[in-house]
C-alpha cells in the first residue's frame, strides 16, 4: 500500500513541470495527430505505394487540414478539457468536430484543387477514422492508465453494490457510479416496481425481489446496498434494512437528483440510513411569497428563541429578510451561541439577543415598547410532561401567566400578529403541561377581536431530535449497549421533524386571519415500540437479542394515545393540504382574565390544591393523572 502510494507521488512528481505548460503540451499534440492521420489515410490507401502526384498534393493540402481541424477542435473546446476525465460527451464531441472538418476540407478542396490538387474521396472517410481513433484513443488510454497506476488511492478494489430504486429514478445514479468507479460499482439494480427484471441498464443487471437481491449479494459478498429511491415507502425501507441486517450488509442512501440541483446538498453524498428515511413523510410544500409577506422587512420577536423550536423559527425567519430580529431566552450560553450563528449566516441581519423570561411582566413591557415587535412567536414554554406532574405551580407561571404577560405587551405595544406555539397534549389534557397550554390557547383566542393584534395558534404533536425527547434518548442507552426503556408496548405518538413543524408554523402565521387554531397533519401516529425497533436495527443489532426493551409504565400525566381534536372543535381543511383548522366559539375575554387572576393569587399563596381544582373547573375535560403526583 505504502509502495504503491509513493510509486504514484514519484510518477506525479515528474509529471508537474509539465502542468504548467499544459495547453501548449495539448495543443502540440493535436496538431501532431492531424497531421499524422492525414499522412496515413494516403499510405493506408495506396498500400504505402504513394504516387508522385498524390505525393505533392498531401504535402500541399497538410496545412489547409491542420487548419481547418484545429479551429474545429478550438471551437468544441477539444484543447481545454482534462484527458483523465474523459467522457462520452467529450468523445462525442471529437466525433462531430472531425466529421464537420472532412466536409468544410471537402468544400474548400472542391474550389482549391486547380492549384492544390484534388483530395481522393477515399482520404475524407480514411483520415476521419484514423484521427478519431488518435484522438479519443489516447484520451481514453490516459485516463485508464491515471486510474490504474497514478492514482495514490488505486491498491483498494471498488466494493460492489446493489442499487436500489425504480429504473428511471436510479439510472443517473448508475452511470454516474460506473463514470466514476473507484469507491463502488453496482453489481445490480433492484427495481422494487418489477417492472423490467432480466434486462440490463448500462450493461448493469436489472433484478427483481428482495430475495433475489440478498442471495446475489451473498453469492458476491456484496457489503452494502445503496438506495437511490427518495419516496421510498417506509414499509420497503424497514424490509429492506432486516433483510440485510440479517446478512451483515449495510444499507446507504444518496439525495435525489432535486435535492442535489436544488443545492440541498453539495453533491451525490451518500450517507447511512436514518430514522427520518424509516419515518418517511412527503416533503412540506409552503408557500414562500406567502410567508415573506409577513417577514419581510419587519421586526421579529421569538420568545424561548434559543430552544429547539424557537431557534428553528429564528433561522428559518431570518432566511426572508426581517428588518431585526428579536431572540428572548434566559438560556445564555444557547442564546449566545444561536446570535453568533445568525451573525455568521445572516451578516446583514440586525440581530437583537436579549436574556430574559416571559415571566417578568415588566420586562417583556419594556422590551416590547424598546423594539416595537409587529410579528412575534411565542415558543417560550416548559413541555416536559413528569416535571410539570411536579412542579403545578411553575407551569402556571410560565405556561399560562408568561402567555399572558407577552400577550398582553404585545397589544399594548401594537403588535400586528401573536403566534402561539401549542401542543397536541392541550387536548382533552391529562396532565399539567397539557391543561396549562390549553389554557394558554383558550385565553389567547378569547383576546382575538378585541385589539387590532390578531392572534394565531398552532397546535402540533412530538418533534424528532428537541431536546429531552425519546429518539435521543434511545441513542444514549443505544450507546450504553441498553435496554431501551418504553413506558407501554402500545403507546404511540405523531412525530414531524423540528423544521418541517417551523415550516408549518410560518405558513400558518402567514394564513391567520385572527383567533384561528390550526392543527398541523402530523400523518399516521407511530408507535414507540416500533420506533425503537427500527433505532435498534439501524444501529446494526437485533432487537430482543442484542439490544433488550423493557417496559417500565406510563408515567404520570402519559397517554397511550395523542389527540389532534377537542370534542368542541370542528376540524376544517385550509387551503394548504398539512393545516386544518380547528373552529370553535371563543369565551368571553373576561371570563379568561377573571380566571387568569385568581391562578395568580392561587400561585402567590402556594395553593396546589386551589390551582389543580381551577384547572378542572377553567377545563372541564381536563382528566388528571389517576397515580398522583411524586
Amino acid at each position: 500500500m505504502e509502495q504503491s502510494a509513493h510509486a504514484g507521488q514519484v510518477s506525479s512528481h515528474w509529471l508537474t513541470p509539465l502542468v504548467k505548460y499544459r495547453i501548449f503540451l495539448i495543443l502540440a499534440v493535436n496538431l501532431g495527430f492531424f497531421s499524422l492521420a492525414y499522412i496515413s489515410s494516403y499510405l493506408l490507401r495506396f498500400d504505402f505505394l504513394l504516387p508522385e502526384e498524390y505525393y505533392g498534393v498531401m504535402l500541399r493540402t497538410l496545412p489547409l487540414v491542420v487548419l481547418l481541424q484545429g479551429l474545429l477542435f478550438y471551437y468544441y473546446d477539444l484543447f481545454q478539457g482534462l484527458w483523465r476525465f474523459v467522457s462520452f460527451e467529450d468523445l462525442v464531441n471529437i466525433v462531430e468536430a472531425t466529421v464537420l472538418s472532412q466536409i468544410f476540407l471537402a468544400n474548400v478542396n472542391y474550389f482549391t484543387q486547380s492549384w492544390l490538387g484534388r483530395i481522393p474521396l477515399s482520404i475524407y472517410f480514411l483520415d476521419c477514422l484514423i484521427l478519431i481513433g488518435l484522438v479519443g484513443g489516447s484520451r481514453m488510454a490516459v485516463r485508464y492508465g491515471r486510474q490504474r497506476w497514478l492514482s495514490p488511492g488505486r491498491v483498494p478494489r471498488p466494493k460492489s453494490t446493489i442499487v436500489v430504486g425504480p429504473v428511471q429514478v436510479a439510472e443517473p445514479l448508475v452511470r454516474e457510479m460506473l463514470r466514476h468507479p473507484e469507491a463502488l460499482q453496482p453489481l445490480a439494480l433492484l427495481d422494487p416496481l418489477g417492472e423490467s427484471p432480466g434486462c440490463r441498464i448500462h450493461d448493469i443487471l436489472i433484478i427483481k425481489g428482495l430475495q433475489n437481491a440478498v442471495a446475489l449479494a451473498r453469492r458476491h459478498g456484496v457489503q452494502e446496498f445503496l438506495v437511490a429511491w427518495p419516496e421510498a415507502p417506509e414499509e420497503e425501507l424497514t424490509r429492506l434494512m432486516t433483510a440485510a441486517h440479517a446478512q451483515g450488509i449495510k444499507v446507504k442512501v444518496v439525495p435525489s437528483l432535486p435535492e442535489v440541483l436544488a443545492g440541498k446538498t453539495r453533491r451525490i453524498d451518500i450517507r447511512d440510513l436514518d430514522l427520518l428515511d424509516l419515518l418517511h413523510r412527503p416533503p412540506v410544500q409552503v408557500e414562500s411569497d406567502r410567508i415573506a409577506g409577513i417577514l419581510r422587512d419587519r421586526s421579529i420577536l421569538v420568545s424561548g428563541g434559543a430552544g429547539s423550536i424557537g431557534s428553528e423559527i429564528s433561522r428559518q425567519a431570518a432566511a426572508f429578510g426581517p428588518r431585526t430580529l428579536i431572540l428572548l431566552d434566559r438560556a445564555e450560553n444557547s442564546l449566545l451561541e444561536l446570535e453568533m450563528a445568525l451573525r455568521r449566516r445572516f451578516p446583514d441581519l440586525k440581530v437583537v439577543a436579549l436574556v430574559g423570561s416571559v415571566n417578568d411582566r415588566e420586562g417583556v413591557l419594556h422590551l416590547c415598547q424598546e423594539h416595537r415587535p409587529e410579528i412575534i412567536f411565542h415558543a417560550a414554554a416548559y413541555k416536559h410532561v413528569p416535571l410539570m406532574e411536579r412542579a403545578p405551580l411553575e407551569a402556571v407561571y410560565n405556561n399560562i401567566l408568561g402567555t399572558r404577560n407577552l400577550l398582553q405587551a404585545a397589544l399594548a405595544a401594537g403588535a400586528e400578529k401573536f403566534v402561539l406555539i401549542s401542543t397536541d397534549k392541550a387536548v382533552n389534557p391529562t396532565n399539567i403541561m397539557g391543561v396549562s397550554k390549553a389554557i394558554a390557547e383558550r385565553y389567547v383566542q378569547s383576546i382575538n377581536g378585541v385589539h387590532p393584534t390578531r392572534v394565531v395558534i398552532t397546535r402540533f404533536g412530538n418533534v424528532l431530535g428537541s431536546a429531552g425527547s425519546v429518539i435521543p434518548l434511545f441513542q444514549e442507552q443505544l450507546l450504553q449497549g441498553g435496554p431501551l426503556t418504553i413506558t407501554h408496548p402500545e403507546i404511540e405518538r405523531f412525530f414531524m421533524t423540528i423544521p418541517e413543524a417551523v415550516q408549518l408554523v410560518l405558513q400558518a402565521a402567514a394564513m391567520g386571519e385572527g383567533g384561528d387554531v390550526f392543527v398541523l397533519n402530523m400523518g399516521r401516529s407511530v408507535k414507540i415500540r416500533e420506533l425503537a425497533e427500527k433505532l435498534i436495527l439501524l444501529a446494526g443489532k437485533t432487537p430482543g437479542k442484542d439490544i433488550q426493551m423493557v417496559y417500565t409504565g406510563l408515567r404520570p400525566g402519559e397517554k397511550l394515545y395523542e389527540e389532534l381534536f377537542n370534542a368542541d372543535e370542528k376540524p376544517q381543511p385550509t387551503a394548504h393540504p398539512m393545516i386544518l383548522r380547528a373552529t370553535r366559539p371563543p369565551d368571553p375575554p373576561e371570563v379568561w382574565e377573571e380566571g387568569l387572576a385568581e391562578l395568580e393569587a392561587l400561585v402567590r399563596r402556594r395553593d396546589v390544591a386551589g390551582v389543580l381544582a381551577r384547572f378542572q373547573t377553567l377545563v372541564p375535560t381536563y382528566t388528571p393523572f389517576e397515580g398522583g403526583r411524586a
